[in-house]
């Protein structure tokens, strides 16, 4: 890979084409850096501990109630580790939605329960926020249409993340125990604390990323 082929690759690249970000994302892994070196390049923003703390999970595999966008997660996936996938996910056209939207944000996730204040939502980084140094999540309607507002859901991602599942659990138990709601699928209080189990996932990861970072771990001056 020569740095021409460097810079073509930067020029091609742009968040609402996941291939083209992928593809960038494999060069610069292949030139010996490091996720958060991939991000910054991509995104020409630094992201904040939460961020390569989840990422480093895997949040598809932690089961947690929300379906995560393909960018930015895949672009934080090593080579080692088998990244960044080479197809998009199933969330593309919402991606380029929220893109064409607003150039600023970066959506990360798509809440569950639209009964739910951060359900049915798509919920994103701002990267003006990022380079001011705040990890400010907002959200907008999943349809993404002109009459959607973007409004702010929270101060960090990991925040968003647990007073979603604990609004989950909530709602969960309130269909579980409401006499007057009859379903025909009753709630299963196993599925409950599955759920409440969820948040203290979401706290532990919230724990680690307050953690102090190794020296090798330290942005670059």
């Amino acid at each position: 890979m020569t740095e021409d082929d460097l810079q073509r690759l930067r020029a091609q690249s742009s968040p609402d084409d996941y291939t083209s970000m992928a593809d960038l994302a494999r060069a610069l892994y292949s030139q010996g850096l490091g996720p958060r070196e991939v991000i910054r390049e991509c995104y020409g923003a630094d992201f904040p501990e939460e961020f390569f703390v989840l990422a480093a999970a895997d949040p598809v595999s932690l089961d947690l109630m929300v379906t995560c966008t393909r960018l930015p997660w895949q672009l934080a996936v090593p080579l080692d580790r088998g990244g960044p996938a080479a197809r998009p996910g199933a969330l593309e056209d919402i991606e380029r939605k929220v893109f064409a939207r607003d150039p600023d944000l970066v959506p990360l996730f798509l809440g569950v329960g639209h009964d739910l204040s951060h359900g049915g939502s798509v919920h994103c980084y701002s990267l003006a926020e990022l380079r001011a140094g705040r990890t400010t999540i907002f959200g907008v309607w999943k349809d993404v249409e002109p009459h959607n507002e973007v409004t702010r859901s929270g101060d960090s991602l990991l925040a968003v993340l647990r007073e979603h599942h604990t609004q989950y659990v909530e709602w969960l138990e309130e269909m579980a125990w409401d006499p007057a709601d009859v379903r025909t699928d009753p709630v299963d209080e196993g599925v409950v604390d599955e759920v409440r189990e969820l948040i203290g996932v979401v706290e532990e990861l919230q724990r680690r990323a307050t953690l102090p970072k190794p020296p090798s771990a330290m942005p670059s001056r």
